[in-house]
Formats: C-alpha cells, sequence, structure tokens
C-alpha cells in the first residue's frame, strides 16, 4: 500500500469507550506509515543511486566528448600547420624553380651569344681563308703567266726576241721572287 500525506492528514482513529483511541488502530496506522516511508526511502535510496550512475555517465560522456573537442582542435591546428608548411614549401620549390629557370635562361642565351661569336669567326676566318686562297690562287696565275710567257720566249728565234721587260714578281731569269 502507498501512504500519501493526505492520508496521514485525513486518518482518523475511533473512540474506545472510555474517550481514548484505539492503540491497536494508531499501532497498524503506524506501521503502515512506516513501512510505506520505508519504501520511499529506499526508492529514494534507488532513484539517488540511479540518479549518480546517471550523473557519472553524463560526466564521463562530457570527459568523452571534451577529449574529442580537443583532439578536434588539435588535428584542426595540425592540419593549418602541415598546410602552412606545405605552402611555405610550395613557394619555396616555386621560387628555386624560377631562379633555375632564370639561370637556365641566361646559360642558354650565353651559350647562343658565344655560339654567335663562333660563328662570326669561323664566317671571318672562311673569308680570310678564301682571300688567302685567291691571293694564292693569282699569284700561281701570274707565276705560271710568267713561266709560260718565259717559255714562249726561250721557243721563240732568238733573234726575234726583243729585250726583256720586268714582269712583276719574276726576275729576268724567270724565277719568282719572294
Amino acid at each position: 500500500m502507498e501512504l500519501t500525506p493526505l492520508d496521514i492528514r485525513n486518518q482518523t482513529f475511533h473512540k474506545k469507550s472510555f474517550g481514548g483511541i484505539d492503540a491497536e488502530e494508531v499501532k497498524a496506522f503506524l506501521e503502515t506509515a512506516a513501512t510505506a516511508f520505508e519504501q520511499l526511502s529506499r526508492n529514494r535510496t534507488d532513484l539517488n543511486e540511479r540518479l549518480k550512475i546517471a550523473e557519472e555517465r553524463v560526466n564521463y560522456y562530457r570527459q568523452i566528448e571534451k577529449t574529442i573537442q580537443d583532439a578536434v582542435i588539435t588535428m584542426q591546428r595540425t592540419v593549418d600547420e602541415v598546410k602552412a608548411t606545405a605552402e611555405k614549401e610550395a613557394e619555396i620549390i616555386i621560387a628555386e624553380a624560377k631562379a633555375r629557370a632564370v639561370r637556365e635562361v641566361e646559360s642558354t642565351k650565353k651559350q647562343a651569344e658565344d655560339l654567335r661569336a663562333e660563328i662570326e669567326q669561323l664566317k671571318q676566318l672562311r673569308s680570310n681563308y678564301f682571300i688567302r686562297c685567291r691571293s694564292l690562287i693569282r699569284g700561281q696565275e701570274e707565276l705560271l703567266a710568267a713561266m709560260e710567257n718565259d717559255q714562249r720566249e726561250f721557243d721563240a728565234p732568238a733573234t726575234a726576241n726583243p729585250p726583256r721587260t720586268a714582269t712583276p714578281g719574276v726576275s729576268s731569269s724567270g724565277n719568282v721572287l719572294a
């Protein structure tokens, strides 16, 4: 039986013949009230125990939640740091690549300039070679002409020979002058 405060307030006892209250009835009521209070006390203790367990679980889950939040914050910081480091490394790599490209372009330009200068030098050498060859060929042609002239004079009758005139670069005996 569950006893309510209203039951206790409204409880009435039968009167005995001599103007008192029936002691057995009071005892029975007190026993019922004590039993009800014991039950309430047990229920309260049980509920307090369950509340304590529930609060411990809530605290445990709050700790897990805090740990997870801390881990998320740490991970976010780590991600941000890794991202910043990667961006810095990328900038360094790009700067190094640009510098290397500039050096290679400058090196290629220098090589091209050196090749152009070498080509010009070779053209000049070729031109000088042609000039010397032509000069040598002209000198040889003049020598051959002089030798042919001397041969003709030698082959011609001695009386028909007019006096010799000096040929440039050739002596009167037909030798080439240096």
